[in-house]
């Protein structure tokens, strides 16, 4: 087994500000596209994460200014009086990390959450990747994948590499990158592990510091009898499952069968195309879970709150909500056509007032179609650009106002042919069900006719096009609208 652990070390202030961060680096170059237009918010403001009286973290702006972790409160507004502090909230610790498990397994179905408490603040993700380094092109392709997708979703994470779990979450926690593929290379690494890292030292560490152990050596080198006796056993437990001597059973992550997401804005959004930047990262979240549920979506719903009691719309109680609805002509999971339908219903809609709060919620949840499931994709068709095309002036224009024209069973003239809102313009109308065996049967006795002068039989009416044709007609040139 293969294990990659992802430490997210400033989790408790990134819930609270990662609407306001700039993901314009570091994200690979197929994900420009999304971010075109984009409307950016403020820089970000001098923010900080208190727990009870003291600084327990803050962003780069309060930290150029001079608010430092362990300051204390008081200390902290007198340096920066515009200071935002607020108290540290583990039910939103809690959420955002199982949000980060359904993204997560879209790369693995087997992975491991490490929740924060209210005694530390480590969390992050424990992934066995043994079985997905293949399938993303190794575990270089792989760990820039992961460090790309998290910076885009607004958090900052350090990945360390193990054959165990206990050992790649040690890695992560101490520095940045630090990998062992073999039994040799974790011994080896291992050895200068800091020992304060080990959770089960956490109520010993003045005597440590007291016997002189720094690192793990210093601990392996010493009597085990010992060392339980000092220490407890769960050292001793911890010690073997990071060198692989202990097997290690941990709860399996498993995505919740319907998606929300809340996300509350440090700073109040007055223009709709502005919630844009922050609603991506919902819908980067959105795209993950339906990977690893191998679904689509048919429409999603953004609302909007507008409650200024933060805590009270946090909760999900009522309160003044915009609708922001977003219709998919056929199923999508891809983020930059999610995008590109949400960004045309931003564009037509006008807030009532500031917004503080978005939450994305799913309305229909379909099985991924074919063509998202082949194993070599290829270029987009024509009936998908057409798709596309439906799709986008539905959000811009309304559903009711994109119709098209379908052939009616009637001899008249105005009456052989009727006006309908386009549903799925790539599916062509399906012949009623009493009629298809009947027709199966009538082209498998006969061959089709080469025209109507061969077959004797009149033709169709001058313009009419075929009654199995659904889609619009639309000039071509018109798709890469």
């Amino acid at each position: 087994m293969l294990w990659l652990g992802l430490y997210l070390p400033h989790l408790p202030l990134e819930v609270f500000q990662r609407t306001l961060q700039d993901d314009g680096c570091g994200r690979r170059p197929e994900e420009a596209s999304s971010l075109a237009g984009i409307a950016r918010l403020p820089e970000p403001l001098p923010f900080a994460i208190c727990n009870r009286l003291h600084v327990e973290q803050a962003n780069p702006s309060a930290r150029a200014i001079g608010v430092q972790a362990g300051h204390k409160r008081a200390t902290a507004l007198a340096l920066a009086p515009s200071l935002i502090i607020r108290e540290r909230e583990l039910a939103r610790e809690h959420q955002a990390l199982q949000q980060l498990g359904s993204w997560a397994l879209q790369y693995t179905p087997r992975l491991s959450l490490q929740m924060p408490d209210a005694g530390h603040s480590e969390a992050g993700l424990l992934l066995d990747i043994e079985a997905s380094l293949r399938l993303f092109g190794g575990l270089e392709a792989l760990t820039q994948r992961l460090r790309s997708d998290l910076q885009a979703l607004g958090y900052t994470v350090a990945i360390g590499c193990a054959p165990t779990a206990t050992a790649a979450w040690l890695f992560a926690r101490w520095q940045d990158g630090v990998s062992a593929r073999t039994e040799a290379q974790l011994s080896a690494r291992l050895a200068r592990l800091p020992v304060r890292l080990l959770a089960s030292l956490a109520p010993h560490r003045d005597t440590i510091e007291a016997i002189g152990a720094q690192v793990f050596r210093d601990l392996s080198q010493l009597p085990r009898s010992g060392l339980a006796r000092r220490f407890g056993k769960p050292l001793l437990l911890e010690m073997d499952l990071a060198l692989g001597r202990q097997p290690e059973l941990r709860p399996w992550f498993e995505a919740p069968l319907q998606f929300a997401s809340t996300l509350e804005l440090l700073a109040d959004v007055e223009h709709a195309e502005a919630l844009l930047f922050a609603a991506r990262r919902q819908l980067c979240e959105l795209a993950g879970w339906l990977s690893a549920r191998h679904s689509a979506v048919r429409q999603f719903v953004l609302e909007a709150r507008h409650d200024r009691t933060r805590r009270t719309a946090w909760s999900g109680s009522a309160g003044p909500v915009t609708l922001i609805e977003a219709r998919f002509a056929s199923p999508a999971r891809d983020v930059d056509r999610m995008l590109a339908v949400l960004r045309e219903r931003l564009a037509v809609i006008r807030l009532p007032s500031a917004v503080h709060t978005l939450h994305l919620r799913c309305e229909e949840i379909v099985p991924a179609d074919a063509g998202d499931r082949q194993l070599f994709p290829v270029a987009a068709s024509t009936e998908e650009n057409l798709g596309r095309l439906v799709e986008r002036l539905q959000a811009r224009l309304g559903r009711d106002q994109v119709q098209r024209v379908l052939l009616a069973a009637d001899h008249r003239p105005e009456a052989a042919y009727r006006i309908e809102t386009v549903e799925d313009p790539v599916r062509p109308a399906a012949a009623p069900p009493g009629n298809r065996k009947r027709k199966s049967m009538r082209s498998a006795a006969r061959p089709a006719p080469q025209s109507a002068a061969v077959s004797g039989r009149p033709g169709r009416q001058p313009g009419a096009a075929p009654a199995a044709d659904a889609a619009l007609a639309v000039d071509p040139t018109l798709a890469a609208f």
